[in-house]
């Protein structure tokens, strides 16, 4: 099961109904629901006093405070134990699944130079699959071993193979990068090339774009607390419900450097640039 806490402050009244207000004892309401396979128990604290008292939702919330679903504005104390929920993974797969995308309806990508940051080596399967679109592909990254062994199998079974580098540099000269994972180090690109990442900051790039909005798929919708975003409740329901089959979706919107633009628009700019 998953567990979301959702705090309100109560408002207060002016003059001597506001003292009284402030008098109350805060209000925990739990609402337990189900759908698709997936149940989520909503905690809500409504505190009349201004503050959050965690030792009042301890036993309700149990095990799950090392992993619950809350808003970014929820800070926890920092021994308290109470942590928010947080995963790169339905993010990257956002990430790569936009990438995919834009490429899938791409004319003239042969032409195209697109670079791929996995300092871990955690993405090799992206790469197949981008391998199988586009034939000038560099890969920068530390896991050297990962990466031969995934060369292997493109050459094999597609005749295909990218250059892989443990050098930055090296993807100055594409047009598309695309980075899943977390940074590592300060990132800085061409300014015309499209760059699509999982972190707001360490890229610097006029075209960055990172944060990934999606529709909640129906049933889970009806889950979702209202405060939480989209992207941030699929990564839950990805995570720790194994609802794998929310991998496949693509985004509706695309944001990042106070830009919004869709699949389609980024598309359109990177059928630009190389022309």
């Amino acid at each position: 099961m998953l567990t979301a806490l959702s705090v309100k402050m109560a408002e207060r009244p002016a003059g001597i109904k506001g003292i009284a207000h402030k008098l109350k004892r805060d209000k925990i309401q739990i609402n337990v629901l189900e759908s698709r396979g997936v149940a989520l128990k909503h905690v809500t604290y409504i505190s009349y006093s201004g503050q959050v008292k965690l030792d009042k939702t301890d036993k309700i919330i149990g095990s799950q405070r090392s992993r619950l679903l809350c808003s970014d504005k929820l800070i926890f104390p920092h021994h308290s134990g109470y942590k928010r929920f947080s995963s790169p993974s339905f993010s990257a797969r956002l990430c790569t699944n936009t990438a995919l995308s834009i490429l899938q309806g791409l004319e003239n990508r042969e032409a195209l130079r697109l670079g791929i940051a996995d300092r871990r080596g955690r993405h090799t399967d992206f790469m197949l699959s981008v391998l199988k679109l586009c034939a000038d592909v560099t890969v920068l990254t530390s896991n050297l071993g990962a990466y031969r062994d995934a060369l292997d199998t493109a050459l094999t079974e597609m005749g295909a193979t990218a250059a892989v580098t443990q050098n930055q540099s090296d993807l100055s000269d594409c047009d598309f990068i695309i980075i899943p994972e977390k940074i590592y180090e300060p990132m800085t690109f061409n300014s015309e090339a499209l760059v699509l990442g999982v972190e707001k900051e360490g890229v610097n790039s006029p075209n960055y774009f990172y944060s990934y909005k999606i529709k909640v798929p129906n049933g889970f919708a009806e889950l979702k607390p209202e405060e939480l975003d989209g992207e941030y409740f699929c990564s839950a329901l990805y995570t720790l419900a194994a609802q794998y089959e929310l991998g496949g979706i693509v985004p509706v919107r695309i944001e990042g450097e106070g830009k919004t633009r869709t699949v389609e628009t980024l598309r359109a700019y990177l059928a630009k640039c190389m022309c």
